[in-house]
């Protein structure tokens, strides 16, 4: 599924076909399938609603708190020298190399290499010491600073308990609950957003990191409310504004169209269908020129063909950083053949 650059063509795959530059009329993942899951929930009846409200008990609450605020706002991580006569300051790691620390930390690994500056350090993370490769260097000690959301947690579990129900499977890591199905619309209709056609919807998901279309599990619902400092529906509801013009505007742009790609596709494919990825770019790239050109060339000349990460990714690429003429393309040797043969097609199409 990996792009192939101009020497062996662009490398979709098969799926089905799409309808050049609509609108969504229908979202391509929010309100999509996932027939079976919905039917699941909806017929575990009072036993598997009770299962839910119980594990919202104050210590799970707490616990998944923690847990879900760990992943909104990741530590940082600071470091001092050892030796011996040194003043105890601690100073904080870049912010690149904090996320690499808890990166190693996520994987579950005791041990990692990290570069700070042109320097190597071995970190481990059981005696939270940094060892320098060179030997006549001095180790550093480590620590980390955690950051709290303001948040209330007892307002934030009540907010929950208005939209969860369970969602299985039980034993889910982001919890045995969630927001779905009628209770997922009943939200977004409270915060009065169309998650059919409003891009602050997939802003929300991308802040919750959802790993499923149009469910917010708990320690998903979590994040999100962490990551925007709200507790309840109504400072919720005062943050859409914002979150759609973060996209729209192009601020928070990169991260949820990244985002978009793996939350939208049905597993175990690995591509998106043209068709919805075409409803996507409606979404996320109203503003760009070219879009329904590309769409409708695309409808025509890439039937039966996929949408890999790869490929999706360079639309973005395309749409940002280079202008509606396209008169800075060819400045870039690393274009999909796809685009070599949009950007002649246009470019003869305008008698260039």
């Amino acid at each position: 599924d990996g792009l192939r650059h101009r020497a062996s063509g662009p490398g979709l795959s098969h799926r089905r076909n799409g309808r050049p530059g609509d609108q969504v009329r229908k979202s391509p993942g929010w309100l999509r399938g996932r027939r079976r899951r919905l039917h699941l929930v909806r017929h575990e009846g009072a036993e598997g609603d009770a299962m839910s409200k119980d594990g919202l008990n104050d210590a799970n609450w707490d616990a998944d708190c923690e847990a879900a605020f760990q992943v909104a706002l990741p530590p940082t991580w600071e470091f001092r020298d050892r030796s011996w006569g040194s003043p105890v300051v601690w100073r904080a790691f870049p912010e690149a190399v904090s996320a690499e620390i808890n990166a190693l930390k996520r994987r579950g690994q005791r041990r990692g290499n990290i570069s700070l500056g042109n320097t190597e350090l071995v970190v481990d993370l059981q005696d939270m010491v940094a060892e320098p490769i060179d030997q006549y260097a001095v180790p550093r000690s480590l620590r980390t600073s955690m950051r709290h959301p303001q948040v209330n947690k007892a307002s934030l579990k009540q907010f929950y308990a208005k939209y969860c129900e369970a969602v299985p499977p039980a034993d889910h890591p982001a919890g045995p609950d969630g927001v779905a199905g009628e209770k997922f619309l009943e939200l977004f209709q409270d915060l009065e957003v169309d998650p059919s056609c409003d891009v602050a919807a997939l802003a929300l998901s991308a802040a919750c990191n959802a790993s499923e279309m149009g469910v917010f599990r708990r320690r998903e619902f979590i994040c999100g409310c962490a990551v925007l400092e709200v507790d309840n529906l109504n400072d919720l509801r005062k943050k859409m504004p914002e979150l759609r013009a973060g996209v729209l505007q192009g601020k928070a742009l990169p991260e949820v169209y990244a985002y978009t790609f793996g939350v939208a596709l049905e597993a175990p494919s690995k591509v998106l269908p043209l068709e919805e990825a075409q409803q996507y770019w409606a979404l996320l790239l109203p503003e760009w020129p070219l879009r329904e050109e590309f769409c409708e060339w695309a409808g025509k000349h890439m039937r039966g063909k996929a949408i890999s990460r790869d490929l999706w990714m360079m639309v973005l690429k395309l749409a940002t950083e280079v202008p509606a003429d396209l008169s800075t393309y060819d400045e870039n040797p690393a274009w999909p053949v796809v685009f070599d043969e949009f950007v002649e097609y246009y470019r003869e199409k305008r008698g260039a």
